[in-house]
């Protein structure tokens, strides 16, 4: 896994978090790209808010917005990363733009450093 450092929301210092992703995982939403664009702009927008053990806490809502998708657009990509395995131990709310926690896979992406 290549290590990324950049600012994140949970960073607590000037220096940002690592992020450490698989680069072949990048070739995976190259390709999912292609089927659907909306889940590869959903993934690496929960990537970058991941926390610690690529925990995401956040609302449907908030994801939408970021992505400039409507909440039916962002279901069909949350569903979409969790067939694939992209994203794990998904629960989100049934009201619309309600919460969502999920984990990224690890295989994926990572804030600890892989050993």
């Amino acid at each position: 896994m290549n290590k990324q450092k950049g600012a994140t929301p949970y960073a607590a210092d000037c220096d940002g978090e690592a992020l450490y992703a698989n680069p072949s995982a990048f070739m995976g939403l190259s390709a999912l790209n292609r089927t659907n664009p909306h889940a590869t702009s959903v993934m690496l927008t929960l990537m970058s808010i991941m926390g610690g053990n690529g925990l995401v806490r956040t609302t449907q809502a908030t994801v939408a917005k970021q992505c400039h998708y409507t909440l039916q657009q962002l279901e069909k990509a949350i569903v979409d990363l969790a067939e694939g395995k992209w994203i794990l131990s998904v629960d989100a709310s049934p009201e619309p733009g309600g919460s969502l926690v999920c984990t990224v896979n690890p295989k994926v992406a990572r804030s600890d450093e892989p050993v």
